[in-house]
């Protein structure tokens, strides 16, 4: 992926969200390029050191990616009301985070009381988010929450499973792709919004849908259909109010007054799917019909929360049969 840099992500000044990219030659002046982390950086392993941050902040949230060519002794220490957790994009050889060995696979939650110790590895390039605690979760209901709260109490190792890790590092990689092609896209309130809440979403299925939740849906095999048909209908029908700010899964929870793992266990016993898989139809289609009156694909794919354009196209022409580019140009030219 290209680097992003300043020139080339220059913004309205009036924009909320700020584009940058710095990198040094020097493993302290590396530490403190990340605002408000208060990290200490000890270089281990030998030889010169490079490292850069790309980043993204926008409505209280913060995306970055930070490389790191040596091994590092990081520390650090971020405010109680941020949530901030890494997935490593590039990964070589073993580290250690606080106490536990990590890998590729790793999610490292670096928020928490005690602050964090991350003995690195050589040649990392680690994709961060950050965001207000309660932006997450306000989101939630009182069950969701206190799952969520169970993870984030303290520095440490997340096991999730490796689709979840890999759509944290999908949807990061294709964002920075997306904004450094397209800049413009962050000087839209709406486009800004939509990328909180593909975050805050993203950030829900990893705290809150984690395999010992997803267990304990067994509880609702009680269910009758009936009350898992009504709930999948009241579904639908937030889908179809909310076409111009797609809803999410936490968001339908909310509204809704029931546990993830209700409506989980609803889309499953019935439809055989789950509640994200159903609202990223919703959205495909929502983008399909976009296409008849943006000016491109990339804002229609925008504006309905997917941003990795190339999965985006992919899904697109898998549930269509034709890529989102020939719809455009069909459309356009009647």
């Amino acid at each position: 992926m290209r680097v992003l840099t300043q020139p080339e992500l220059a913004l309205d000044s009036s924009a909320e969200s700020v584009v940058n990219f710095q990198s040094t030659k020097d493993f302290e002046e590396q530490a403190v390029l990340l605002e408000g982390w208060n990290q200490g950086y000890a270089q281990l392993s030998s030889g010169g050191f490079e490292g850069y941050v790309s980043e993204m902040r926008f409505d209280n949230m913060h995306l970055f990616l930070e490389y790191s060519s040596q091994s590092l002794f990081q520390n650090g220490q971020l405010k109680e009301d941020v949530i901030a957790v890494g997935v490593p994009l590039q990964f070589s050889g073993n580290g250690l985070f606080c106490g536990s060995a990590c890998n590729h696979q790793s999610m490292h939650v670096f928020s928490g009381v005690n602050g964090f110790e991350f003995f690195s590895p050589t040649q990392l390039l680690m994709a961060g988010i950050s965001v207000k605690r309660d932006a997450l979760l306000n989101t939630l209901n009182a069950e969701d929450a206190e799952l969520a709260l169970h993870h984030i109490s303290q520095a440490n190792l997340l096991h999730i499973d490796d689709t979840r890790t890999c759509a944290v590092r999908d949807f990061m990689t294709g964002a920075f792709a997306m904004i450094n092609q397209n800049p413009q896209l962050l000087e839209s309130k709406k486009n800004r919004t939509s990328l909180s809440k593909s975050v805050i979403s993203l950030l829900t299925e990893c705290l809150v849908d984690t395999p010992d939740s997803r267990d304990r849906a067994l509880q609702h095999a009680a269910m009758t259909n009936t009350k898992c048909w009504h709930i999948i209908a009241e579904t639908r029908e937030l889908v179809r109010n909310n076409v111009d700010d797609p809803i999410s899964v936490a968001e339908v929870c909310t509204q809704l007054g029931i546990s993830r793992r209700t409506l989980q266990y609803c889309f499953q016993n019935l439809l055989n799917t789950t509640p994200m898989a159903y609202l990223r139809a919703e959205r495909l289609n929502g983008v399909r019909a976009m296409l008849r009156t943006e000016k491109s694909v990339t804002e229609a794919a925008a504006h309905w929360g997917f941003w990795h354009f190339g999965h985006f196209a992919q899904e697109y022409k898998k549930m269509f049969g034709e890529l989102p580019s020939v719809t455009f140009k069909r459309r356009q030219n009647h």
